[in-house]
């Protein structure tokens, strides 16, 4: 999701066009959540999926007349057997896709996502409420609000489904309390909105280019992280070695300067020895993160442990440090100790998304 939220800022930037496809509504078993986007160029260029087949065939389609005359469209898919077989977002059911045209011409969408963007680059939460309706024009500039910390509003609402902005809690819809991606009606007759939480994309920071860091980043960007890798050494930190990652060739402790570190990383310390495994974390112990890691064995961690502690940092921050890295599930080449950091990852993931981690 917040990977498309940034291409819809360059594609405005660059001034282009852009149709947004949202699952809104769906009913029987769906492997992907209420929310569920993908964003399509003028050209035919698919960002992202909403479940392949014959429902994306469609929404290419429908994305065409969108274009032609800049209104948005709710599309009703109800899926067959055969359909079911072959995609892969519905076991079964009905679906219901809004497909939201942004343009350039629109000077709030302009500054919207492109607030959105910065939201999602420096690590922040959010929430993003859209007016759902049929023939929603492309300039229209009240058919979207974001709400950023501290409360702070971009954007409009026809019928502002939070009531007063300075008090976005009270009302009909207590937004505060929406954890995931909803379809709300409101008591205004006809007024539906979807409200979606925006989180930070979830990013995979490596300290360290070695063996291990190539299976950590090949297999984290399979399960849906971002991933990032610094190393000094450019002969280990390249495109060769690391062809979807973003490399950063620099010394370590010089990195912290880039803003890589923020509340939506996940830090996996693997560097080639013990004294910058000592200074990256101490440094990192100095940042709110999701994850932080650092490889190696126990007695390696308590010595630098024992420094730090030298150092004045208290217990209570080690306790955070995984360490030694990974599941533990006896893992001993680099795919296999790769697998076990990467599963803690998923582990760690998947707690903080519950509600109570909000």
């Amino acid at each position: 999701m917040e990977k498309i939220y940034s291409s819809i800022d360059h594609y405005l930037q660059e001034g282009q066009r852009t149709v947004l496809a949202r699952i809104i509504r769906q009913s029987g078993s769906a492997p992907r959540s209420l929310g569920t986007q993908c964003l399509v160029t003028e050209d035919g260029v698919l960002t992202g999926t909403i479940g392949g087949g014959r429902l994306e065939h469609e929404v290419l389609d429908r994305a065409k007349e969108v274009f032609q005359d800049g209104k948005s469209a709710i599309l009703s898919f109800q899926m067959t057997g055969d359909e079911v077989a072959e995609s892969e977002m519905l076991c079964g059911g009905s679906v219901r896709v809004y497909l939201e045209p942004i343009f350039p011409e629109n000077e709030m969408a302009l500054q919207l996502f492109n607030q959105l963007s910065t939201l999602i680059d420096h690590g922040h939460s959010g929430t993003l409420i859209t007016r759902i309706s049929q023939g929603v024009h492309a300039t229209d500039t009240t058919s979207r609000m974001l709400i950023g910390p501290d409360n702070n509003i971009t954007g409009d609402l026809a019928g502002n489904p939070a009531g007063d902005p300075a008090d976005l809690n009270k009302g009909p819809i207590p937004i505060a309390d929406i954890h995931e991606a909803t379809l709300m009606e409101t008591e205004n007759e006809g007024d539906t909105y979807f409200v979606e939480p925006i989180r930070p994309e979830d990013i995979v920071v490596l300290f360290g280019a070695g063996h291990v860091s190539r299976y950590v980043a090949a297999l984290s960007e399979t399960v849906g992280f971002s991933v990032v890798v610094i190393d000094d050494r450019k002969e280990f930190a390249n495109k060769e070695r690391f062809p979807s990652a973003k490399i950063v060739v620099t010394p370590f402790l010089a990195s912290f300067d880039q803003r890589h570190i923020n509340a939506s990383a996940y830090v996996v310390i693997v560097t080639r020895g013990h004294t910058h495994d000592h200074d990256v974390l101490r440094q990192v112990l100095n940042h709110s993160v999701a994850y932080v890691g650092m490889i190696g064995s126990r007695r390696k961690r308590n010595i630098i442990y024992q420094s730090l502690k030298d150092d004045g940092v208290l217990d209570d921050q080690l306790d955070q440090v995984h360490s030694p890295i990974g599941l533990p599930i006896g893992a001993q080449t680099p795919e296999e100790i790769a697998v076990s950091i990467v599963a803690e990852l998923i582990k760690v993931r998947a707690s903080r998304k519950k509600p109570d981690k909000e």
